[in-house]
């Protein structure tokens, strides 16, 4: 659980000098199927995978100058909004 303590951010579930953080996400049944298909097949970890897909999209979006969420558009499965690259 990551919380804020005075604009630091602190989390109690990870050791304060690791260089990771435990975040606790909820994620879709589909989704989940999906990364760790993905992540076998690449011979990686699901952390890696969504680590390496976070990382690439934030880069993408700042190169570009992006809004990186489009609030008009709506996944068929999801109330969420739809990311555009």
């Amino acid at each position: 659980m990551l919380v804020a303590n005075g604009g630091a951010v602190k989390s109690f579930m990870s050791n304060e000098n690791s260089k990771r953080v435990i975040a606790g996400v909820s994620l879709e049944r589909h989704v989940v199927v999906y990364l760790d298909d993905l992540a076998a097949r690449m011979g990686m970890s699901r952390s890696w995978v969504l680590n390496t897909i976070v990382y690439e999209y934030a880069r993408l979006i700042e190169k570009r100058h992006l809004t990186p969420l489009d609030f008009s558009l709506r996944a068929p499965w999801s109330n969420e909004p739809v990311i555009k690259i």
